[in-house]
């Protein structure tokens, strides 16, 4: 079998620019292949983290009718035996207790319905990463009375976000020279001046500068140009405990921005001591409770743990809040190896043209090996491992090309700016970090050595068609 191998590999490189030519082809197939499983288990974790870290928590207790009625009075019952319950747990890390109402917010440019959030601040930083993505403003660190903490899209929607290139601004730009003069020498005429809405922004940069720097440039002195009227007053409109409206002025002190829209322009938030007094509620009562577990707890178990001692509860996973997320994750290894596959499948086409070339080329030499007694087998296994090695010799640089390719990246991001609003409206960041399991390597090379394997089969027939007499006669 050693001899065997030996021949397979040396036979491999006798025609060498034939061999490159497939080994190449299997390299850009197989790095790419891998670079696009990396950048989509990248944006697969980001959602992941983002859905378990800001929107929802591992786990989350509610009222069952709150569910089904989000009314004020559907508070979580027996609120004081739950939190000692989470409290003696050793697998919850950190848990956090919400007020929730539905409310609509209204300035005197717009309005819009939101999710009115009281939080507590220092358990609310231990469950939730949501003050990591603060665009302006501060998370309640000023003294102000009644802050709320609203999002860009909601910003946009009562028209608290303006859009003014200041005199700053345009001179920080000259001073990095990151846009061109003459780009900033046009923007100077709307120097100071104030946008409300970002179309009409749009519009002006579009009317100063041609499309080549609009396409360029545009983008970036868009953002540079968002400002938030912080301070501003919202008034909020929602139902008490008693059934009555009440009307309770706000003050923007900070504005966020996550990946996901829909949770963006649904959620704003208050202090709960502020809300619980404003809308009736007593001290302990409570609408939901956001759980964050340690590292490697299972939520299941937990889950069957708070069922089994508050039966009244309604008791949800990350996965049942956001099955989306949870239907991605669970298949996305095998979404990963199907479109590694297809790769490996269309090469498959070029590897076997190849081999079946060889074979031609090869009757003569061939014949007089079954002459002089090579058996079927050992035909039939040389050209299969002269097919797995010519396989293998561009999956591993290709394997290897991808991992570095995802490593740099994974460091730098991939910035789908320009496609922002698209992904984001599905919940899915602009920027994204490549990653890959080292496991997946595992699974493609297998995958190689099975596309080896079957490519090797039709020209192995070929070379066991071949009747050895006729062989040498034909090459005589």
């Amino acid at each position: 079998m050693k001899e065997i191998i030996k021949i397979a590999w040396k036979n491999v490189w006798r025609n060498k620019k034939r061999s490159v030519t497939v080994v190449v082809a299997v390299i850009l197939g197989i790095s790419a292949g891998i670079f696009a499983c990396g950048v989509m288990q990248g944006w697969v974790e980001q959602r992941i983290d983002a859905v378990i870290y800001i929107e929802n928590g591992r786990i989350k207790l509610y009222n069952p009718d709150f569910l089904n009625n989000e009314e004020i009075n559907n508070v979580i019952p027996n609120k004081e035996a739950v939190e000692h319950f989470l409290n003696k747990e050793t697998v919850i890390k950190a848990f956090s207790e919400r007020v929730k109402l539905m409310a609509m917010a209204t300035t005197s440019r717009g309005s819009t319905s939101l999710m009115l959030q009281g939080i507590n601040i220092d358990d609310e930083k231990k469950v939730s990463k949501l003050y990591t993505c603060l665009l302006q403003g501060t998370y309640f660190e000023e003294e102000t009375s009644r802050p709320v903490l609203i999002s860009d899209k909601t910003a946009e929607q009562l028209r608290i976000k303006n859009y003014v290139l200041t005199t700053e601004i345009l001179d920080s730009l000259e001073n990095t020279a990151s846009i061109p003069n003459t780009v900033i020498a046009s923007l100077r005429s709307i120097e100071n001046i104030r946008f409300e809405s970002e179309n009409k922004m749009k519009k002006e940069i579009s009317s100063l500068l041609d499309r080549k720097d609009v396409s360029k440039y545009g983008f970036d002195v868009l953002k540079m140009s968002e400002q938030y009227r912080l301070r501003s007053k919202i008034v909020f409109t929602f139902t008490d405990k008693q059934g009555e409206l009440v009307n309770q002025i706000y003050k923007v002190c900070g504005v966020y921005k996550t990946a996901n829209i829909m949770y963006d322009q649904s959620n704003a938030f208050v202090l709960k001591s502020d809300l619980s007094t404003i809308a009736g509620l007593n001290e302990g009562e409570i609408h939901e409770t956001g759980i964050i577990l340690r590292e490697n707890a299972n939520e299941e178990n937990v889950q069957s743990a708070i069922k089994k001692a508050f039966p009244e509860l309604s008791v949800l996973t990350w996965k049942e809040l956001s099955p989306d997320a949870s239907l991605v994750s669970e298949y996305m290894s095998i979404y990963l190896f199907i479109f590694v596959g297809i790769i490996l499948f269309a090469l498959a086409f070029g590897i076997i043209n190849t081999m079946l070339m060889a074979i031609l080329e090869r009757t003569k030499e061939l014949g007089m090996l079954m002459a002089i007694g090579m058996n079927r087998k050992r035909v039939f296994s040389m050209i299969m491992l002269e097919t797995v090695f010519l396989t293998m010799a561009g999956a591993v640089a290709g394997m290897l090309a991808g991992w570095l390719l995802i490593q740099v990246t994974g460091m730098t991001g991939l910035n789908f700016s320009s496609f922002v609003d698209g992904f984001e409206a599905m919940g899915w960041a602009a920027i994204v970090y490549p990653t890959i399991d080292l496991f997946f390597f595992f699974g493609i090379t297998v995958l190689v050595i099975v596309t080896g394997v079957l490519s090797s089969i039709i020209p192995a027939r070929k070379a066991l068609s071949l009747n050895p007499v006729e062989a040498i006669r034909m090459n005589n």
